[in-house]
């Protein structure tokens, strides 16, 4: 008996063991990385890791721009359009990344996804970019971020770094990289930010909105002179004051800085992305500190986005009439890479469609909003979870007119 199971413990344990092994050699480190081909307007190709601009590196990162036009307005009733224009008239509608645009009244949308669901990206006139989806699928952009008519960076193996200048691209391809890819910029920054109200966070770092990868520099002034440090040197960056930071090398030593947006309340902001969260950006009021940590493999890589779906649901309305089908959230998001945004305490939540599984309006300024991972939150100060949302439109079939539902009639959608 206590042989059979001391075998039963052993088998159990290589089981184990060899499970790990395949979790860990079946991705590689080279998957997080944006990886693709860029064509010129003359036919020049160059393959290899991208940086989009001297931001955007991973496939989590954000693609933003401008939606040029609203469709699905038209299926208002004139009633109901006058009503929605009514309420926007002479109101900011910018609130956040994902806003209205305040420069028009056509109630047009910024739009974000993340780059790891996108096919194809086609460079055209006047700042107009079409997006190809991975299901094919395509959508008309047009300026609205530092995204558009920028430079493009390409490390080719075959050739070397290059960087690419907007005007001269016609399209970039996206794809897994085959095989290992030796990162010119270093390895991702990954840890835990905790903050000043007691949440911590863990996952992908960006310090300042840009620095996101170990050859880039955190930039400051120390007694002695001014310091420009690799974050993959630094182990700890603590806030000190609003105009200085406490700096902790890998090697011990530590150094409190000043005099640079990296270091004091010019910071724009540190983001976390979590795959089961989506994307924190936690402004510097709230930041207390970042420790960072070798960052996990293969947990969001190319193959793991397919958000290029139609946000399907139930709307139930206040008085217990549901409606179910193919959705667009606040006249507008109808796939599920598109990005809901709110606030909670003071920290701005970037969640996609994709993992979200209700939202359920709570008075005027808030929405309930539950995800696929079991966490639930609150969130406020955004036109995605406020009164200001413009409401649902439900498509109970590809033949019917759809049945549009005001934000004030909603008590719950399932998705």
């Amino acid at each position: 008996m206590t042989q059979k199971l001391l075998v039963l413990v052993i088998a159990a344990f290589l089981n184990v063991t060899y499970l790990d092994m395949i979790n860990i050699f079946s991705s590689s480190e080279s998957d997080i990385y944006l990886y693709g081909k860029v064509t010129t307007d003359d036919g020049e190709e160059y393959t290899g890791q991208i940086r989009w601009g001297k931001e955007e590196a991973f496939w989590f990162d954000f693609f933003n721009s401008t939606k040029p036009e609203n469709k699905n307005l038209d299926y208002l009733s004139d009633e109901d359009l006058k009503k929605v224009r009514t309420r926007k008239n002479g109101e900011d509608f910018v609130k956040g990344l994902f806003g209205w645009d305040s420069n028009s009244n056509t109630n047009t949308h910024l739009f974000a996804c993340q780059f790891g669901n996108l096919k194809s990206i086609e460079m055209g006139r006047k700042s107009r970019v079409t997006l190809t989806f991975k299901n094919g699928e395509t959508m008309q952009l047009k300026g609205g971020s530092n995204d558009i008519e920028t430079y493009i960076q390409v490390t080719d193996p075959n050739l070397g770094h290059i960087k690419l200048d907007w005007d001269r691209l016609e399209r970039v391809d996206f794809m897994k990289a085959n095989g290992s890819l030796d990162s010119y910029y270093g390895k991702p920054l990954y840890g835990t930010v905790k903050t000043e109200s007691g949440d911590s966070f863990t996952g992908y770092v960006q310090w300042d909105h840009d620095e996101r990868l170990a050859n880039d520099e955190l930039n400051g002034r120390n007694k002695d002179g001014e310091l420009d440090l690799k974050f993959g040197n630094i182990s700890k960056i603590e806030k000190e004051s609003r105009s200085s930071s406490l700096v902790t090398t890998k090697s011990g030593r530590s150094f409190v800085l000043k005099g640079s947006n990296d270091v004091n309340n010019q910071n724009r902001g540190i983001i976390v992305n979590i795959a089961e969260l989506g994307r924190v950006d936690i402004p510097w009021k709230e930041f207390e500190s970042v420790e960072f940590s070798e960052a996990k493999t293969g947990i969001i890589d190319y193959d793991n986005f397919d958000g290029h779906k139609n946000i399907q649901g139930t709307v139930t309305t206040n008085n217990g009439q549901k409606h179910n089908g193919r959705l667009i959230y606040d006249l507008d998001e109808s796939l599920q890479l598109e990005i809901l945004h709110g606030t909670k305490d003071d920290i701005e939540y970037f969640i996609p469609f994709s993992i979200i599984r209700s939202i359920a309006p709570s008075g005027d300024h808030q929405s309930k909003v539950s995800l696929s991972s079991g966490q639930s939150l609150v969130l406020e100060d955004s036109v995605d979870v406020s009164e200001d949302n413009d409401g649902v439109l439900v498509f109970k079939s590809d033949n019917d007119r759809p049945v549009y539902i005001p934000w004030e009639d909603i008590s719950k959608i399932d998705f």
